[in-house]
């Protein structure tokens, strides 16, 4: 490895690319994650990984037909949301999926460089090399902003979360039904803790109630 001559000339530099470092961060944390999941599949239900993919599932499409086919056949797994408010939706998985693994391609195997910066956003370009189905290579071009980022960021850190979940599913080292029983408990507390409030029943004079994490969307 060649030492940088000047280090702190390159971290000053780079600042303007701290949205798209933490999203790379993001994209590598998801797929470590999915293929942990694959990993724990082969541990805990052999004969039917082998079923769904005859070898380990090396590319993203077959990772993700993986993952759809296993919580499809699993009970278990089905019941564990994609979503804090109960929702369970493998299409939506799907799409999302295939998006953010194609977003990953382009980053992973083409050229990137700071394209503009306008109205408080960073827009950089994306060029990479694909083959049509011609087999035809041609050069392509995508234009992706730091607050486009900022959603494949928040999607895909909220994919990992869930297929953790689904790991320590198979692992029976939590259960989502017990974890949604203990939420709804500290839910109804809560109400309460705020009834007796305005009610003057008591005083928040330490504002301890204030660190309590807002409420999901649906109740």
């Amino acid at each position: 490895m060649i030492n940088h001559p000047n280090p702190a000339n390159f971290i000053e530099s780079s600042t303007e690319y701290g949205a798209l470092g933490k999203t790379l961060v993001a994209l590598s944390n998801l797929e470590f994650t999915h293929d942990e999941f694959i990993f724990k599949m082969h541990e805990t239900y052999l004969d039917l990984s082998l079923r769904l993919s005859k070898k380990f599932p090396r590319q993203f499409d077959e990772k993700t037909d993986f993952l759809v086919n296993a919580v499809l056949n699993i009970q278990k797994l089905r019941r564990v949301p994609i979503f804090q408010t109960g929702e369970m939706n493998l299409l939506w998985l799907q799409y999302q999926l295939d998006e953010i693994y194609r977003f990953r391609s382009n980053i992973a195997h083409g050229s990137i460089f700071f394209s503009e910066s306008k109205e408080n956003c960073i827009y950089w370009t994306f060029e990479r090399f694909t083959q049509k189905k011609d087999k035809i290579w041609t050069r392509k071009a995508v234009k992706i902003s730091n607050v486009y980022l900022s959603c494949v960021h928040y999607t895909a850190s909220l994919l990992k979360h869930y297929l953790v979940r689904l790991i320590n599913c198979l692992d029976e080292s939590s259960c989502w039904e017990t974890e949604y029983q203990t939420d709804k408990i500290i839910r109804q507390n809560r109400i309460i803790l705020a009834e007796l409030f305005d009610f003057g029943v008591f005083f928040d004079e330490n504002g301890w109630l204030d660190p309590f994490p807002p409420l999901g969307p649906v109740e």
